[in-house]
């Protein structure tokens, strides 16, 4: 019972920040402080998506929401990845555009493992892939609001995903 109450609070806590930082960034860019759009946009997308998720979510959560779920965050990155390429495509891509890609890429697959385990399975018992979701989605949600407030790279997952993804020209 009081485990319920925790993750209604975290869930409530991670949209409050990511409004938060939507205000900062508002903020920012109204006193010429720093008219970084890319990282107003992301903590908007991500506060309007994560907003309309918990708002459409029923009180008696089911197997099958986690694939509602899935949807949510699989839209939210494909409206990300969109407004990077058509609004942002000549700037330099944002610390936080990276932290809240690999967030959401990661939720999505524990989203798409509980909903195997638990939908399509039928699977009701918990075992260590449920704790490890339930502990791993709070701590990356978190992480996604720190880092578009902050906009740091402060992991190295910026210039991890740098490294990975650098296509090197030879002559």
């Amino acid at each position: 019972m009081a485990f319920d109450y925790f993750g209604l609070s975290i869930g409530a806590l991670v949209i409050w920040g990511f409004f938060m930082a939507s205000l900062l960034h508002v903020s920012f860019y109204i006193l010429a402080v720093n008219k970084n759009v890319q990282a107003l946009a992301c903590a908007t997308i991500l506060a309007v998506s994560y907003s309309l998720s918990d708002l459409t979510m029923p009180v008696n959560f089911e197997a099958i929401d986690f694939g509602v779920l899935l949807a949510y965050d699989l839209l939210t990155l494909f409206i990300l990845i969109i407004a990077r390429h058509f609004l942002f495509q000549q700037a330099v891509r944002q610390p936080c555009y990276t932290y809240c890609c690999i967030g959401l890429t990661i939720n999505a697959l524990l989203f798409l493992a509980m909903f195997t385990d638990s939908y399509l399975l039928g699977n009701y018992e918990p075992w260590g892939l449920w704790y490890f979701y339930s502990s791993t989605v709070n701590i990356v949600d978190l992480i996604m609001v720190s880092a578009v407030i902050l906009n740091r790279d402060f992991i190295g997952l910026q210039l991890l995903s740098q490294k990975l993804f650098s296509t090197k020209v030879t002559a």
